[in-house]
């Protein structure tokens, strides 16, 4: 009897460490490929979407190892580590949407402002067009460093910047 209950213990052992062994080499090919997808960055937020995911899968890997299992503490370091790496990647993909959307609408009140500027008397409507310029030029500091939309708002602002000169009396 001891020498089965030494037996099914050590099977036990050895089953557990196999499966938690698969899910933590399963939860570091999803990080791997997680990683090298973000890579190279600056991405669009559909691309960060499927990082996102790969760390949620990868995260969800590792969380399966239990607490009986042998490999348990250093599937809690992966875990931490993977958690660290969603948290990341989650505000990147925040700051792409954000940014994306701030220069949308800087483009919006851009196009809005060029078509009603060739109509507007310089000389009386001068501070509703500084208004207008510098709402734009708002609107596109509120695009992030790092973002897809980063170099267009920049060369935008800057073009905002040379018009505010202009009219400036």
């Amino acid at each position: 009897m001891a020498s089965q209950r030494d037996f099914e213990q050590v099977t036990g052992f050895a089953a557990g460490s196999a499966r938690t062994d698969t899910l933590m080499n399963a939860g570091m090919q999803l990080a791997l490929r997680a990683a090298q997808l973000g890579q190279n960055s600056p991405h669009q937020a559909a691309k960060w979407e499927q990082i996102v995911a790969l760390w949620e899968d990868a995260v969800t890997q590792v969380e399966q190892a239990g607490l009986a299992d042998p490999g348990y503490v250093a599937s809690r370091s992966l875990l931490a580590d993977y958690k660290k790496n969603l948290a990341i990647v989650r505000i990147r993909l925040e700051a792409e949407r954000d940014s994306a959307a701030a220069l949308e609408a800087a483009q919006r009140t851009t196009r809005s402002f060029l078509a009603s500027a060739p109509r507007e008397n310089f000389s009386t409507n001068r501070g509703y067009l500084l208004s207008e310029l510098q709402g734009i030029r708002d609107q596109l500091g509120k695009v992030q460093p790092g973002t897809t939309a980063y170099a267009e708002a920049q060369a935008l602002s800057q073009s905002a910047q040379k018009k505010l000169q202009q009219l400036q009396p």
